[in-house]
């Protein structure tokens, strides 16, 4: 098999599913991520000595292949499940995509703001005008909105294509409770408060994630999110605080010791482009994402993780069979 270089821009589920396939090919991978640490939607953040996973909560399957993966992941001990459906990355939901980038080469904090074709080939530029390559194949694994721009004076094909799928946001607020509270299951309540909220989690019931205090994590729904996603985090926090102690719990909680909220700007697909990948073959640009896919599998964010890793594993493929 012919060695091909590849860089790959985003090091979500996506980005890393295509990296670790072409890598196991026997091809030369580079990924760059923005960010300082892999994850996309499945990071963490560190806060009062303890940890909250902000976006993806859980993962499920709805194919083989996913399923497969998740038993794969579970032997190695890289994730953990309490009955076979759900399963959450240990010791957090980012120390999946910790171990599935161990062993790539990765560029973190490099954000890629341009891509230009020379005739060695694919040259990537970041923030501070450093260049990296040349490389023979440039995968996007990135929210269509980061995307868009890199491509949209090199493949007027893609630049069609893309154009149609569209993200909406999420507000998220978490939280620390001095005390042990009870309180509604997200599917349970009645509430008028529930069109505002998505859903919460109790961080501390998932393997691996018990402490003495509560940590909680509370989505916004996207209708929410978008009517307030100009606010600062600290109004939102309040505000979704609020929205849960009315909607969620049974008694009153005390005052939370830690109280902020993030924003996902790209948290959902609102629309797919029902396609697993697309790609410009005479370019050599190829894009993946749980946009490709998500629609066809369910809105769940724990189903968009497993949009994002197919439509990232299977361009893997296609590029491996294409340069055997």
């Amino acid at each position: 098999m012919t060695q091909i270089s590849h860089a790959i821009i985003g090091a979500g589920l996506a980005g890393l599913a295509c990296a670790n396939r072409l890598q196991a090919a026997g091809q030369s991978v580079d990924v760059f991520e923005k960010a300082r640490g892999t994850g996309g939607r499945l990071s963490s953040r560190r806060r009062l000595n303890t940890t909250f996973d902000l976006g993806c909560q859980q993962l499920n399957a709805s194919t083989p292949e996913f399923s497969q993966a998740l038993q794969l992941w579970q032997k190695q001990g890289w994730v953990a499940s309490h009955d076979q459906q759900t399963f959450y990355g240990l010791p957090r939901m980012s120390g999946l995509t910790r171990q599935l980038s161990s062993q790539l080469t990765l560029h973190l904090s490099t954000r890629i703001i341009s891509l230009h074709k020379k005739v060695s080939g694919w040259w990537l530029e970041d923030e501070q005008g450093q260049q990296f390559g040349p490389y023979q194949q440039v995968t996007l694994a990135t929210p269509v909105a980061q995307a868009l721009p890199l491509i949209a004076n090199h493949s007027a094909g893609l630049n069609q294509q893309l154009a149609p799928a569209e993200h909406s946001p999420c507000w998220v607020a978490y939280f620390v409770l001095p005390k042990k509270l009870a309180v509604a299951r997200s599917d349970e309540t009645n509430n008028v408060h529930s069109s505002y909220l998505r859903g919460w989690t109790l961080l501390n019931s998932k393997p691996a994630q018990q402490e003495n205090v509560q940590r909680w994590v509370v989505e916004a729904s996207a209708e929410w999110s978008k009517k307030h996603q100009d606010l600062n985090s600290q109004q939102v926090a309040q505000k979704l605080f609020a929205l849960w102690c009315n909607d969620a719990a049974l008694t009153i909680p005390e005052q939370p010791l830690l109280l902020e909220a993030h924003r996902w700007l790209y948290a959902f697909t609102e629309k797919s482009l029902g396609v697993a990948y697309l790609q410009d073959l005479a370019e050599g640009l190829n894009i993946c994402g749980d946009y490709c896919l998500a629609n066809h599998l369910n809105s769940h964010l724990g189903y968009q993780a497993e949009a994002a890793w197919l439509s990232g594993d299977k361009l893997g493929q296609q590029l491996t069979k294409v340069m055997q």
